[in-house]
């Protein structure tokens, strides 16, 4: 089942968010570390921001994953189109129920929320070494628009 978190739901997203963390240390140590502190306070940020959703999926009575976006703008710079998008900051399934249709469901709940609000596009950031993450996206309608390299001076 699908649906907004609400303040009860945030022991399980911190939890969720570890597992994320957990993964995205695995797959980029250089960069990542898994998260063991209580961030639960991030998240009730969110909650009481209107333009920040967070939504969840919910399997037999346990939250199964997790969508954050926050709708924002660019900045007032000449240079710059001027944009007003949506942020999609986390997306995350459990993997015993990935492959079931979840991370669409929140995918689509983000994009009518953003929609909702006049947002032109989605705009996220997934690590390279995320091959499955980047299958998913890639199957929602995402495509890459900028790189970012980085040279290590070790």
């Amino acid at each position: 089942m699908l649906r907004e978190a609400q303040f009860i739901d945030l022991g399980a997203i911190v939890h969720l968010y570890q597992q994320l963390t957990a993964d995205m240390a695995t797959m980029a140590p250089e960069t990542y570390r898994p998260l063991i502190s209580d961030n639960r306070q991030y998240f009730a940020d969110y909650l009481q921001n209107d333009l920040a959703r967070l939504f969840v999926t919910e399997t037999a009575g346990t939250l199964s994953g997790f969508a954050l976006v926050v709708l924002a703008r660019t900045g007032d710079n000449a240079e710059f189109v001027p944009q007003h998008f949506a942020q999609l900051i986390d997306l995350y399934v459990i993997p015993a129920q990935r492959h079931q249709g979840l991370a669409k469901q929140l995918m689509d709940a983000v994009t009518a929320f953003a929609k909702s609000h006049d947002a032109t596009f989605i705009q996220l950031n997934v690590l390279n070494a995320n091959q499955t993450a980047k299958q998913v996206y890639a199957k929602a309608g995402f495509e890459p628009v900028s790189l970012i390299l980085q040279k290590p001076l070790n």
